[in-house]
């Protein structure tokens, strides 16, 4: 049997993304102006890196029957065949989703896949190409 490649989808990247890093790095640097020492720079510097890793270590990936999801550049496996619903959303939960405003949310069919009751929030940039890419292996997702 032929093994399928994995697809891989990067995350939403908008203006909101680039509106928190900006407050990221002016909130970081800002001290720096006040009090330029060595030592500051050195704590500040890492604190800034540390608060901006989870926008570049996000993004999304679908591998045979699994919807892998990337964060810190560790991957968290959902069944495709356990997905219920995809549809928009507008919250700001913390989430694997690197835009504020280009969300959506993934609904299981059972509790036990996300071990709550929450959906699944991401941002895929190709949000359709994604969508589809899921709906090639379970045909019987409700897109909202």
């Amino acid at each position: 049997m032929k093994k399928v490649e994995a697809v891989r989808f990067k995350p939403m990247i908008d203006w909101s993304t680039w509106g928190l890093i900006a407050l990221v790095l002016i909130s970081c640097g800002w001290p720096v102006f006040l009090d330029p020492g060595w030592l500051m720079i050195a704590v500040l510097s890492v604190c800034a890196a540390l608060c901006l890793i989870p926008f570049f270590g996000t993004w999304y990936e679908i591998d045979g029957e699994d919807l892998i999801v990337y964060m810190f550049w560790r991957p968290s496996r959902f069944p495709v065949s356990m997905i219920k619903e995809i549809s928009p959303v507008k919250t700001i939960l913390s989430a694997p989703a690197t835009s504020l405003t280009q969300r959506i949310a993934v609904s299981f069919t059972d509790r036990k896949v996300m071990k709550s009751s929450d959906p699944l929030i991401i941002s895929p940039a190709d949000r359709s190409g994604f969508i589809a890419a899921l709906l090639s292996i379970n045909p019987s997702i409700i897109v909202r």
